[in-house]
């Protein structure tokens, strides 16, 4: 099973790439760790593991996780900022280009949180001729994963790869288009790992001349065997979306899959809007009132925004976050579609480290609002314990580390995740 994966994956290589870097594919997926891979394991590996541990997480299940990234992910991260100098890949993960984002994931059913994290592979190569797309380190890593993903499963992702992904050379790398197609993310559970894909359809659009919104329809549409549910779930977004005023369209994002198999997987659309009120929120959310919301969870949400964001609790729901026009501002939404499922399930990521105070002002809120749900790391509050990974600065010295918190709920079924850039270029790490 492994050697057809394998295979697979292989297969995922651009029908022009050259020997050199074909060579470099089919050398052994666990070099020795250079200054660069240390470097990354020292900060984020380090970050990772203090993540485990504070999530509760057994000793051999830390071990496996911690070994996972340390051996793969970290030499898969390409240049570090104090191993061979700046990035020459701009990676979208992050606001300051950090490709590895970590997060913990409370929900209504477990007291401590689930660790997760994504991150983009940047080869040695990355944007120079041997490897424009950056190509090489996705699919390295993705090998790598094999080992620890039993059940992944490529049927999904060959399929979006095909189509979201671009293999064009001479795209204009743009703020609004950067250079990212592809993350790769994921979900620790005690003994293995799920592994998701995520693409950035920006290049492809260009390439096809197509909206993106056009592009990715198109995709998920001509997905074969695809349930008849799925679709007409996907139908119920297409049609929402649609009927938003042109200036005011949520844009598309991200598309993003589980590598499982497409009986098991969700198709996960991201989109972002620059409405900014906590009613325009629940709008998207409920899908324009087709999928409503208890008073309850509305309550929950309402809640949530006024301490992360650090909001009076009487601020109305029209009034809208203060302005920013940062590439990433607004507010970014989740829509999943899975066999069986009618309706598409939301989820709001609200973006703290653009609207909020600084990042112990959101540590205070957020541990509010867990403690008051009996939810807590295992070695306490969460502002007791968040500082802890973050060893670089003090939380009140500004805003970066938390990047989204969000929120999904439904019939009183909840999670709220709690999303950190690693921040490997904040001046304390020097």
């Amino acid at each position: 099973m492994a050697l057809v994966l394998w295979n697979s994956i292989l297969s995922l290589l651009p029908k022009n790439w050259i020997f050199e870097e074909k060579t470099e594919l089919n050398e052994s997926p666990r070099p020795n760790l250079e200054k660069d891979a240390s470097l990354w394991n020292d900060e984020v590996g380090t970050m990772l593991k203090t993540m485990l541990e504070m999530a509760g997480y057994p000793e051999n299940s830390r071990k496996t996780h911690s070994h996972f990234f340390q051996e793969s992910v970290s030499p898969s991260l390409g240049q570090h900022p104090r191993g061979t100098g700046a990035p020459h890949w701009k990676s979208f993960m992050t606001d300051d280009h950090t490709p590895v984002e970590l997060s913990w994931c409370w929900s209504s059913q477990l007291d401590t949180p689930t660790v997760r994290y994504s991150a983009e592979p940047v080869g040695k190569w990355a944007g120079q001729p041997a490897d424009p797309t950056n190509t090489a380190a996705s699919l390295r890593l993705l090998g790598d994963a094999l080992q620890v993903s039993p059940e992944m499963d490529l049927y999904l992702h060959r399929h979006f790869q095909r189509k979201l992904v671009s293999s064009q050379t001479n795209v204009k790398h743009t703020e609004q288009n950067p250079h990212s197609q592809r993350f790769i993310a994921f979900d620790l559970l005690e003994n293995t790992i799920i592994v998701k894909q995520y693409y950035l359809p920006s290049w492809m659009a260009i390439e096809k001349e197509m909206s993106k919104f056009d592009l990715v329809a198109d995709a998920i549409q001509d997905v074969p065997s695809l349930g008849t549910s799925l679709l007409s779930s996907f139908a119920v977004f297409t049609d929402f979306i649609e009927s938003f005023p042109r200036d005011v369209r949520p844009e598309i994002e991200i598309v993003a899959i589980d590598c499982l198999d497409p009986s098991k997987s969700r198709i996960k659309v991201y989109i972002r809007s620059q409405e900014t009120t906590l009613q325009s929120v629940l709008e998207i959310l409920t899908i324009g009132g087709k999928s409503p919301k208890t008073p309850e969870e509305a309550d929950s949400l309402r809640e949530l925004w006024h301490v992360v964001f650090g909001l009076s609790e009487q601020q109305s729901d029209q009034t809208p976050l203060p302005e920013n026009h940062h590439r990433t501002g607004g507010i970014l939404y989740y829509f999943e579609f899975k066999s069986g499922v009618i309706l598409p399930k939301t989820k709001v990521y609200l973006p703290v480290r653009h609207y909020a105070q600084n990042d112990g002002q959101i540590a205070r809120g957020l541990s509010e609002y867990l403690d008051r749900r009996g939810k807590r790391l295992a070695c306490g509050s969460y502002v007791e314990g968040v500082q802890s990974p973050c060893k670089h600065r003090n939380l009140s010295d500004g805003l970066g580390l938390h990047t989204y918190i969000c929120w999904a709920s439904e019939n009183n079924s909840w999670n709220v995740t709690a999303y950190f850039n690693p921040e490997v270029y904040h001046p304390n790490r020097g």
